[in-house]
């Protein structure tokens, strides 16, 4: 077992070789991480009544996509945990007054949206525990009481998702880890369930073209939230569906996206997967813009950008390490998901 890890290592170590676009050699990950927090930044709407948000893309002037606040930000309170630059923290904190300004049922002004999405909530528990402010954590919990309103159980939310075909582990994955900081045990050891069934080819099938974020997801959230011993056999076959889609040229199948949630899934792993979340850091280094940010398909996403600069982070900051976890084998795969074009994964708001 061990040798197969080591082959797999050596074959991802090529990935260093990769040339970037902005930064070059073994450096390149924190001057990108600062880069694209910058460009995170530069990119926060200050217009009125959608100050600490941000557009879909560059370029759109739509506003229904008040769901990408939370998922966003979180890439800018890594940044502010691994560099220390005021400027990141001031600028969570604006999204943060967003969210709780607009958002959800506790919203204090117009409120853009009944529901915040667990990201928001994921992002408020964190600020809190960074700023050391525990109304940011208040305000989680009673908007996941909120949403718990609409769906009570996993199970509730799951059957949704079955009969609206979203094939989104990755949701779910938000959705447990929002419940596990928020307290409520119940729902995210149903959650956990969902996630552990590696048989269910609803959301493991790799005809759906959510097939990585599903499965890096899913080993982010369940080995994060404490699920490793209850599910290890479970978390052995999707690390190794992962370690599967990692190419030496392109990442996760050539996306910024995808490679980005590998890279979280490989870091709060730890111990071995570490490498591979460094060697995709690089990758994801090498993708980015003079800009500072990443074009999905031919545009730039603000939510990708986030995304982007949260994995960096996860690579030069402290994670959990999980000692003697290993995959049971490599695996090969000629998957890649089907191209959506103008598209990036966004979180789920209940529509």
């Amino acid at each position: 077992m061990k040798k197969r890890l080591f082959i797999a290592l050596v074959v991802m170590a090529v990935l260093t070789a990769t040339t970037s676009v902005v930064w070059a050699g073994g450096n390149a990950r924190r001057p990108a991480i600062e880069a694209g927090a910058g460009r995170v930044v530069a990119l926060q709407r200050t217009d009125a009544d959608w100050e600490g948000t941000w557009y879909w893309y560059v370029g759109s002037t739509y506003n229904a996509t008040t769901n990408l606040t939370g998922v966003t930000a979180l890439g800018l309170l890594e940044a502010y945990r691994d560099t220390k630059d005021s400027a990141y923290l001031t600028a969570a904190i604006g999204a943060a007054d967003f969210i709780q300004t607009h958002l959800g049922v506790d919203a204090t002004g117009t409120q853009h949206h009944v529901r915040t999405t667990a990201p928001d909530i994921v992002f408020l528990h964190r600020l809190s525990q960074v700023t050391g402010d525990p109304s940011y954590a208040t305000r989680a919990t009673s908007e996941w009481n909120n949403l718990t309103n609409f769906w009570p159980t996993a199970g509730d939310l799951d059957e949704l998702f079955r009969t609206s075909n979203r094939r989104s582990a990755w949701d779910m994955a938000f959705f447990l880890e929002a419940a596990h900081l928020s307290g409520d045990t119940t729902w995210a050891d149903e959650a956990a369930a969902i996630l552990a069934n590696t048989d269910d080819e609803f959301y493991y099938g790799t005809d759906t073209w959510w097939y990585a974020l599903n499965v890096a997801g899913a080993i982010r959230a369940l080995v994060g939230c404490g699920y490793t011993g209850q599910y290890y056999d479970d978390l052995v076959k999707l690390y190794g569906w992962l370690i599967g889609l990692c190419d030496d040229e392109n990442g996760v199948g050539g996306y910024v996206q995808d490679t980005a949630y590998a890279v979280m899934a490989f870091s709060t792993v730890g111990g071995p997967a570490r490498q591979y979340a460094n060697d995709l850091g690089r990758w994801l280094a090498s993708q980015q813009e003079e800009s500072g940010g990443w074009l999905e398909a031919g545009d730039e996403y603000p939510e990708v950008d986030g995304e982007a600069v949260r994995a960096l982070a996860s690579t030069i900051g402290t994670n959990v390490t999980l000692d003697g976890f290993q995959p049971r084998s490599t695996m090969n795969s000629s998957w890649r998901k089907a191209a959506a074009p103008g598209q990036a994964a966004v979180p789920f708001n209940g529509e």
